[in-house]
């Protein structure tokens, strides 16, 4: 069996791996919106982040669990790095004007008080409980 384009011979290219066709096919909108893509990328990528910062939190506290203090800080670090990107990442969203925001906006159920990736999970200021 001949390998696909892109693959050299290994089991996976990385866009295989990584899914990057059904990725970029979340990204529907309710309008024909410009600035509605922006709005769904940004917050898709919040939703991936808090994702590994809860992956990172808890790996941290399996390692304190362990009196592996060292791993636990690196762990800690990443989740540092990842929030300063987060922060960072709203000067993009504040490139939208808030009327491009209400062109879409009205389509949408409030907002929620938590990421969606943490709904059933842990609160965060419990984590280390």
């Amino acid at each position: 069996m001949g390998s696909r384009f892109g693959e050299e011979g290994r089991k996976l290219s990385y866009g295989t791996y990584l899914k990057i066709p059904e990725l970029l096919s979340l990204q529907d909108g309710l309008s024909h919106e410009h600035d509605e893509l922006l709005f769904i990328v940004a917050h898709q990528v919040y939703e991936l982040w808090f994702k590994v910062v809860l992956h990172e939190l808890e790996a941290a506290r399996a390692n304190i669990d362990r009196d592996d203090l060292f791993f636990a800080r690196h762990h800690l670090r990443r989740v540092h790095v990842i929030e300063r990107l987060l922060v960072e990442q709203i000067d993009v969203l504040e490139t939208m004007s808030p009327q491009d925001f209400l062109a879409f906006r009205s389509q949408l159920a409030p907002g929620r008080e938590r990421p969606v990736c943490c709904i059933g999970k842990a609160p965060f200021t419990g984590l280390f409980q």
